[in-house]
């Protein structure tokens, strides 16, 4: 079914003023001043957006959809994500992984579970691997995982966490060389993502590995880099090419007394700093946000990240910071689908591109509208399709 949405203010993300959106076949085939739905051929449904901003769907690139934790014994591991936690907060396009634990959790079933997203409306990618290394796979093999399983775009790491292995720059650079190889024979963004850890070393041994040989910076994504201790190494590092990622920050932790900038903070930096095309932020969500004792030898409480942080960020930056809706939007629309190489069809509202779509209120910026590959997922508030077993 056609969908046309009428009388809008468009943030493709860029500020396009009011236009009318048209959406067929799961693409934007027109943007126009005005667009006549009598002229329209064969079913459609308007979409008043009147006193709405039309922008594009949020490209989530970090999220544990099939729950994550685990730190704390098995009673800690984290639920799995439904498609409703997803829409609801205007994820059209997500980004799934393993943490900590690979032991309960295997990458088969990750893309299990991105296959069942995509089945239920939304559009998936995985990356392979976890914290560790050797990294665990599907086919036994980090270059055959990325080159010939669609879904896989990359892999995981974790650097400088008690929780992760001890890396060498030796084994770092040999990971860098596997995913480069085999982002280049199957056209894939080959990233790695880089869990940035609290220990001694920070993102030292990224930098380390670009000094010391020819590897381009922009293979390495570091995330959860909005903390004090490692913000001026990411920053170094984006400088360079990479693009690094934020973790996006409810109220609640930002009064926690943690040394954290909020992703608003860190988005409203990346453009004082000339990386504003380099900045990301995502939601963690389905990830476990551990509560240490005071030597971090103990977890005396567990939370679950959600997808509503990022809307919670896009809200504070403009209310907060005083930065434009179309700076707040970059990071989570057209910066991330360039991370995840989907930069041709996703993360902006462009004629060519996927119909991904979220409608905000002008003034408040409550989401009302998810629009996924031109399918009307949210309507008013409210959720009309939902997953599998909700």
């Amino acid at each position: 079914m056609q969908v046309l949405i009428k009388n809008g203010d468009v943030f493709a993300p860029q500020s396009l003023g009011k236009k009318d959106v048209l959406c067929a076949g799961g693409k934007i085939i027109a943007i126009q001043d005005n667009i006549d739905a009598a002229s329209l051929v064969g079913e459609y449904q308007v979409i008043d957006a009147t006193g709405k901003n039309v922008v594009p769907g949020f490209v989530d690139t970090h999220q544990h959809f099939i729950g994550g934790g685990g730190e704390g014994g098995f009673a800690t591991r984290t639920p799995e994500l439904k498609l409703t936690d997803q829409t609801l907060n205007g994820v059209t396009t997500a980004l799934g992984l393993l943490g900590t634990d690979d032991l309960s959790r295997h990458v088969e079933s990750l893309l299990a579970k991105a296959i069942g997203f995509r089945d239920e409306g939304i559009s998936t990618y995985i990356i392979t691997g976890s914290y560790f290394l050797p990294s665990p796979t599907i086919t036994d093999s980090v270059m055959k995982d990325i080159a010939f399983i669609e879904p896989v775009i990359g892999v995981k790491l974790a650097v400088s966490d008690h929780r992760g292995p001890y890396v060498t720059n030796e084994n770092l650079a040999h990971l860098v060389s596997q995913v480069r190889n085999s982002a280049l024979v199957s056209g894939k963004a080959g990233i790695i993502t880089v869990h940035a850890g609290a220990g001694k070393k920070g993102l030292s041994q990224l930098l380390e590995v670009l000094d010391d040989s020819d590897y381009q910076a922009e293979r390495f994504v570091p995330t959860h880099i909005n903390r004090e201790d490692v913000w001026g190494q990411a920053v170094e590092l984006a400088k360079r090419g990479a693009t690094i990622d934020g973790t996006a920050v409810s109220e609640e932790a930002l009064q926690s007394g943690r040394k954290q900038l909020s992703c608003a903070e860190a988005t409203k930096l990346s453009i004082e700093l000339g990386i504003k095309d380099n900045f990301t932020f995502s939601s963690d969500a389905g990830g476990s946000l551990p509560k240490w004792n005071a030597d971090r030898t103990r977890i005396v409480g567990m939370g679950v990240g959600t997808p509503s942080s990022l809307l919670e960020e896009i809200k504070r930056g403009v209310n907060q910071f005083e930065l434009s809706l179309s700076d707040i939007l970059a990071p989570v629309t057209k910066n991330a689908a360039k991370q995840l190489g989907l930069e041709t069809f996703k993360g902006q509202v462009a004629v060519g591109f996927d119909a991904d779509i979220v409608l905000l209120g002008s003034q408040d910026l409550d989401l009302t509208h998810t629009i996924a590959k031109g399918r009307v997922m949210v309507a008013d508030g409210e959720a009309i399709v939902k997953g599998t077993f909700e």
